[in-house]
């Protein structure tokens, strides 16, 4: 049985995204012979980039979590049509210039204070040792989408890579991503200090999402 997707129809990103491709297309446009390999050219920062001047930070202690967000169980959430998802990244992340793999057609609305919540008391990732090349922020971002994904089924929380619009110095970093429904917006997730920051488009530039 072919799968049809609930929320996102083909037709309807490709009206608001010409440049959009199936999968199926995408891997027909691969060499047949020789794999496509993209291979890091950067540093990393030296000092996390929500540092900069700025740079919007999610304020829990301010923004405190709602009580109905509280009473709300697994069963009861609502679904996220992905072309929310979309809509918002290129809002908040830029209209162009970089690569999306989104992997669904729809997601289901968890709040940012409960991935809080999950991530300052039951992730540890952040804990974990940077070792350049054997544990660095690309496998501190992969780790912490492991282990949201694993614990909230069918959430919008991926993986972003980007640098600085107009280097130099020219540097790389990976973080999360995820989409806050509440807001119809994009945060990123710091995994080595678990701080959700909004991304700068005047400062940094997107490569590559995966959600």
């Amino acid at each position: 049985m072919k799968y049809q997707p609930e929320y996102m129809e083909y037709d309807e990103v490709k009206k608001l995204y010409p440049t959009v491709q199936t999968i199926e297309d995408y891997t027909q446009a691969l060499e047949e012979k020789e794999p496509t390999v993209i291979m890091r050219d950067y540093d990393e920062p030296t000092s996390p980039p929500f540092l900069e001047g700025k740079v919007e930070i999610f304020d829990f202690k301010k923004d405190k979590r709602p009580d109905e967000d509280v009473k709300r169980a697994y069963g009861t959430k609502g679904n996220i049509p992905g072309i929310d998802v979309l809509n918002a990244i290129r809002e908040f992340i830029g209209a162009g210039g970089y690569c999306i793999h989104i992997a669904d057609s729809s997601y289901t609305d968890y709040s940012i204070w409960e991935v809080r919540e999950f991530i300052k008391n039951f992730d540890n990732t952040n804990l974990r040792v940077w070792m350049p090349e054997t544990f660095d922020c690309d496998d501190f971002s992969q780790v912490l989408q492991g282990n949201i994904n694993g614990f909230f089924p069918g959430i919008a929380f991926g993986t972003i890579w980007y640098g600085p619009r107009n280097p130099p110095p020219y540097w790389g970093h990976s973080v999360n991503l995820f989409y806050h429904h509440k807001e119809k917006a994009v945060y990123l997730v710091e995994p080595q200090s678990n701080t959700f920051y909004k991304f700068n488009k005047d400062i940094w530039k997107p490569w590559m999402i995966i959600l």
